[in-house]
């Protein structure tokens, strides 16, 4: 049994009946031999072979709440685990295009997850044009974030074809049958506050020092560079993706060329990031001036930042297991200016200071504070967002876009019969957003994957749409003069 870091914990707390706070990585795979797909069976060995790492650190626990939410939950080992419970088996209707793969990632993203189980399912998903089989894995975002699900999916693939041959090897093989049973609800809340009462007194003392120091340094920060954009939470305009709607949702994703991205951002002077922020906002500008009037100040976008590799692990609560390690940067879209190279100039200075002041502040916020604080807290903080949102006070920002290095190299399943394609990746929606963007590179591929709130965002291919022209003209407009061809690659 292991006590949540409040990294992880948020996530379960801010979920709601219209927010389910799963994630989703899609692998898409072509034969490398024409007219040999590998069956069923041997996707579900692959798979079984490749998780085998990660069943004792995550995808075979599930989770225990304390009475009265008294403090963060705990991972329990699941004795009723069995691979074969979590790995599904579908085919989609013909002709298996692009938009029937997409339909049914919105079908699976709209539904949460069973609490009482491991937080994870997947499908193995046949029909799709051109002899390719996919493999979708949904999973609650208190599982992973963005560069650990990288690290997961390139140790299941081997990385190459003389990956370990997985034919002997079935799920069902997989299961717990040695670990005691849970804790009663009385353990629970007694060992709440036992580890509550140790956060407070061992750990919180030395972490608000640290916060202190943050403060000075983002107090220097602004005073030393007063010309950089420096935004915070509840800054943002109230606008149409602020509105509050269903738990329908709808995916839809692009993908381009990363070597031509590369190229584009190099042409600009910026980095892939900002490019990335400035294609989005393009788009949003063109998208949001169809249904009202553009917010007369900047939108606000959370970008996530990874802090994994920072050293401020606690280890005397039994938590080993933190699976979200991130910090929040606040980066403005100014959507009013009309001129894409201003706006990209307002951009890299906003995300600049951003940065800057993650950086010299090891990112510690207001958020840290999540391990010292119970779930009640979070219920009351969701209240507030709920009150701003009813009353169209300014949300705690517009939107997320994030953006993952994902692997480089191109990656084989099943003994090197299958080559993985694409990619993709979709985040979840908080109930205070109705869209939301995650970039993620694989090879030479850069997907945009854009999850919208079905019963606030219509026609969402209008803004997919305005993502493949915005970058179009972009790389005709600033490109290197050698690449002629602007035309997004088109998905099976």
């Amino acid at each position: 049994m292991q006590r949540f870091r409040g990294s992880d914990a948020q996530f379960l707390y801010n979920e709601s009946p219209t927010s389910p706070y799963v994630t989703l990585k899609a692998m898409i795979y072509e034969p490398t031999v024409a007219g040999s797909t590998p069956n069923f069976q041997e996707m579900k060995a692959f798979i079984a072979a490749g998780v085998e790492h990660w069943i004792t650190a995550g995808l075979g626990y599930r989770v225990l709440r304390a009475p009265w939410d008294l403090h963060h939950p705990v991972w329990v080992e699941d004795n009723s685990f069995c691979l074969d419970n979590h790995i599904h088996h579908i085919a989609l209707p013909a002709p298996g295009r692009k938009e029937q793969l997409c339909e049914f990632i919105s079908y699976i993203m709209s539904m949460p997850l069973d609490p009482n189980r491991p937080l994870w399912d997947s499908w193995i998903v046949e029909g799709l044009e051109g002899g390719r089989i996919a493999w979708v894995c949904k999973m609650h975002h208190v599982l992973a974030d963005g560069l650990m699900s990288a690290d997961h999916i390139i140790n299941i693939h081997g990385g190459n074809k003389k990956a370990k041959s997985t034919s002997s090897l079935k799920p069902s093989d997989y299961v717990f049958k040695t670990f005691p049973d849970p804790p009663r609800k009385m353990q629970l809340a007694i060992d709440a506050l036992k580890d509550l009462a140790k956060s407070y007194t061992i750990e919180f003392p030395s972490f608000y020092r640290e916060y202190k120091a943050a403060l000075k340094t983002r107090k220097k920060i602004k005073e030393t560079a007063p010309t950089i954009p420096a935004y915070q939470a509840f800054m943002a305009p109230f606008t149409m993706i602020n509105k509050p709607g269903s738990h329908y949702f709808k995916y839809r994703y692009e993908k381009f060329s990363l070597s031509e991205f590369k190229a584009l951002s190099r042409s600009l002077n910026c980095t892939i990031n900002d490019l990335v922020l400035a294609i989005c906002s393009e788009a949003l500008r063109r998208y949001m001036r169809t249904y009202e009037p553009l917010p007369d100040k900047p939108m606000v976008v959370i970008m996530p930042v990874s802090s994994r590799h920072d050293n401020r692990g606690h280890k005397f609560l039994n938590s080993e297991i933190q699976n979200n390690s991130v910090s929040l940067a606040y980066v403005p879209l100014d959507v009013n200016i009309e001129s894409f190279e201003e706006r990209l100039y307002s951009i890299k200075q906003g995300s600049r200071g951003a940065m800057e002041e993650i950086r010299r502040t090891k990112g510690l916020r207001m958020e840290n504070f999540a391990d010292y604080m119970p779930g009640s807290f979070f219920r009351i903080l969701n209240w507030v967002f709920a009150n701003r949102q009813k009353h169209k006070k300014g949300p705690i920002a517009n939107m997320s876009i994030s953006n993952v290095p994902g692997p480089r190299e191109v990656l084989y399943a099943c003994d090197g019969k299958l080559e993985m394609k694409e990619l993709l990746s979709c985040g979840n929606l908080t109930d205070v957003t109705s869209l939301g963007v995650t970039v993620w590179s694989y090879a030479d591929n850069l997907v945009f994957s854009c999850f919208f709130r079905n019963s606030v965002m219509p026609s969402p291919h209008k803004f997919t749409q305005h993502l493949q022209d915005s970058y179009a003209e972009a790389l005709a407009t600033h490109g290197p003069k050698e690449e002629a061809d602007v035309t997004p690659i088109k998905s099976a």
